[in-house]
């Protein structure tokens, strides 16, 4: 197995841009991207980039346990993602809507090459010289300087905004009757036979957004484009760490009034009530793969500042029992609770109800899985996917329905978030 070579550069912003183009020329990458955000809890890696497959894991069926299988037998670090879809084998429910963009349910590759950046820092997993080859020919290759087009890319909405509302009112019914307390209810933005250039897109996204765990995946001509705040489970140890949000206002436009509009969110009754319910569930996942007792709410409604908006953040831990194996602590926990609602399997059924297509990797979870054990996913959510096949574009935002929740606030909240991958695809609703 090769060993790693490390590189000192004094060109890593245009050599992050250049590796990433030198990516695009496989058909599967992953790059991981903290964005070097200084205050959320148990920071990710700062910049990995995995390239190329030496093996890999693609599956429908019994996806659990064939990544127990390939996890143990790739003996390195590998990297993929879940879509939401799992979910129908982890309990009786079923995905009926179209899938526009067609990642598979589950996908996980052992790369053939890794980069690594930390500050000025460049590690890749080839002995000298290889190295230094490597990174002579990725420093070489140029960089597009040409500007974004200005004519602005039309995009449509699943469900009209009337609709939209007139759901939220249903679905507030539902809340009356007892049949759930919080659901996650999302609508798609999407414009067909379109092209655009994957690389370029993500890079205006993760410029604009900053976020810590942002991600840029391709897989066979489909593109993850990401700029997600949320980390959906990490394992460090045996310490199981969870994250969910649940909470959204937008950015002041200085910083008085930035502080206001936080303090705003950290005292919202109703913010407060959806933080916590998703705690609530969050804590019972973690429950069934933990030692007795051991889990804790570490921060409850925390206010973190982000480029584009403010958000409500919470952190549960536990200890993973040791009879437990790693990959069942997280399908014990999967879809995130911040995604779904409360109770998580009534509202999983309703949310196919009222939804007009398939989720599939959005409010899924990408990351790492090391050979130890060891991993981190984040929630695909604030996420640009694409076809290059097909040239079918996608986005998808939503928000949690409470008793609360006045519909018109809800549907602001939902173009609040789908903003900035708007503004990265110089984009306006059609």
């Amino acid at each position: 197995m090769a060993e790693s070579t490390t590189v000192t550069l004094d060109d890593i912003s245009s050599f992050k841009k250049r590796a990433l183009l030198w990516a695009n020329h496989f058909n599967t990458f992953c790059l991981l991207d903290s964005n070097q955000y200084p205050h959320i809890y148990y920071k990710s890696e700062d910049w990995v980039l995995a390239i190329d497959t030496v093996d890999e894991l693609i599956c429908g069926e019994n996806a659990f346990e064939k990544l127990k299988v390939f996890q143990a037998k790739a003996g390195a670090t590998i990297f993929g993602f879940l879509t939401y879809d799992l979910k129908n084998q982890i309990e009786r429910l079923e995905s009926r809507h179209t899938d526009h963009v067609g990642f598979p349910e589950l996908y996980f590759f052992k790369p053939r090459y890794v980069i690594t950046i930390k500050d000025s820092k460049v590690t890749i997993n080839r002995n000298y010289p290889e190295t230094f080859e490597l990174i002579e020919m990725i420093r070489k290759i140029k960089i597009n300087g040409g500007a974004p087009s200005t004519e602005k890319l039309k995009i449509e909405v699943r469900s009209k905004k009337q609709k939209y509302l007139d759901n939220i009112d249903k679905i507030k019914a539902q809340i009356e009757d007892g049949d759930f307390y919080e659901l996650n209810y999302c609508t798609e933005f999407f414009a067909e036979n379109t092209v655009i250039n994957p690389v370029e897109t993500f890079n205006r996204l993760n410029e604009n957004a900053k976020a810590p765990f942002s991600v840029f995946f391709k897989q066979s001509g489909r593109y993850l484009m990401c700029a997600s705040p949320e980390r959906f489970l990490r394992k460090e140890g045996n310490k199981l760490i969870s994250q969910p949000i649940k909470g959204t206002i937008k950015k002041g436009v200085t910083k008085d009034e930035d502080e206001a509009l936080k303090a705003q969110l950290q005292y919202d009754l109703k913010e407060r009530a959806e933080n916590v319910m998703i705690v609530d569930l969050v804590r019972n996942d973690l429950a069934k793969s933990s030692v007795a007792g051991s889990v804790k709410v570490e921060e409850l409604f925390g206010v973190y500042g982000f480029n584009n908006v403010n958000q409500m953040i919470s952190t549960v831990v536990s200890e993973l029992d040791s009879e437990t194996h790693f990959v069942d602590a997280i399908k014990n926990a999967f879809p995130m609770g911040s995604m779904t609602g409360a109770p998580k399997i009534e509202v999983m059924k309703n949310i196919e109800q009222y939804e007009d297509v398939k989720r599939g990797l959005y409010s899924g979870a990408v990351g790492y899985i090391t050979a130890n054990g060891g991993f981190d996913f984040n929630v695909v959510i604030r996420s640009i996917f694409y076809n290059a096949s097909t040239n079918y574009l996608s986005i998808q935002a939503g928000g949690a329905i409470t008793y609360d929740s006045v519909p018109e606030k809800e549907y602001e909240e939902v173009l609040l978030k789908a903003h900035g991958m708007m503004q990265a695809l110089n984009a306006e609703l059609a």
